[in-house]
């Protein structure tokens, strides 16, 4: 499963529709998701502005009966991993749930591979098969969030005639420098994700659309707001609950994936060569 360092923002999520039962379809609207967030981070419960954490709340409003719980799987730890990113849907209805995403492109948003998804009735455990959209993981051997703050100031024109000492401070700007490890080629682009041998190489569904840095440099085109996860420091491994906001600058004038990464054993595994953030301290 994949592991930290983890990228995730914000997507719009496609309507959809839930039966219960062979009853009549009702709207589930989720709006809008981030591709990983956690509220607790013992059990892995999804927070409620996640795409999953979404489809459970969307689900509760529109049929009631047994709140459905969701949980990322994922690897808490430095170990080598793979893709992919998935999480689990729990439910508890009485009969059959029946979710139509109406195209599979659609349900490839939330992480599964077909746009009808039949739940059986009583407690029923359902995984997705892909990574969710909204989100990017190298999967590597390890990585980390280094954080450089810059502090700026301007002077007051008296003190160049030393008469003032006077500063005016501009306030803090954070940069932040994503590294990564080695990752596979996979998780560079759509089109080693979709050939062999590289989706085998990164543990991942030739169908898969989602969990590249390609598809991360797209949404920072569009001007989101990321969030960023890094390996906790503590021994235990635990996984964060708490991340960076940030940006990356001048998405415009360098934008193309390779020049963010670069091939260490071209084609099979690449590495990143440096990913800059501008978001708070």
């Amino acid at each position: 499963m994949a592991n930290f360092p983890l990228i995730t923002w914000e997507v719009p999520l496609p309507k959809f529709t839930a039966s219960l039962s062979g009853g009549a379809a009702v709207d589930v609207e989720p709006v809008l998701g981030y591709g990983f967030g956690l509220d607790d981070k013992t059990s892995n419960i999804a927070s409620a502005d996640s795409i999953a954490g979404r489809v459970c709340s969307a689900l509760q409003a529109v049929l009631g009966g047994f709140a459905p719980v969701a949980t990322y799987q994922f690897t808490a730890n430095t170990i080598p991993s793979t893709s992919p990113l998935l999480w689990t849907l729990a439910t508890a209805y009485g009969g059959p749930l029946i979710l139509d995403f109406g195209t599979d492109e659609n349900a490839a948003v939330y992480g599964f591979d077909s746009f009808i998804i039949s739940i059986g009735g009583g407690v029923t455990t359902t995984q997705t098969a892909f990574n969710p959209d909204g989100v990017w993981v190298p999967c590597g051997v390890a990585g980390d969030l280094r954080r450089t703050t810059a502090q700026r100031a301007a002077a007051s024109s008296s003190e160049m005639s030393g008469l003032s000492t006077d500063v005016v401070n501009w306030g803090k700007v954070a940069n932040l420098e994503f590294l990564s490890s080695i990752f596979p080629a996979a998780n560079l682009t759509r089109w080693y994700a979709s050939i062999e041998p590289y989706y085998t190489a990164a543990g991942r569904e030739p169908l898969d659309p989602n969990n590249t840095l390609e598809g991360l440099l797209a949404a920072a085109a569009t001007g989101v707001t990321f969030r960023l996860y890094r390996q906790p420091a503590d021994t235990a491994g635990t996984t964060p609950t708490t991340y960076n906001e940030a940006r990356m600058p001048l998405i415009a004038e360098r934008s193309a994936v390779a020049d963010y990464a670069q091939a260490d054993d071209e084609p099979r595994l690449w590495s990143t060569s440096g990913m800059f953030f501008r978001g708070n301290t």
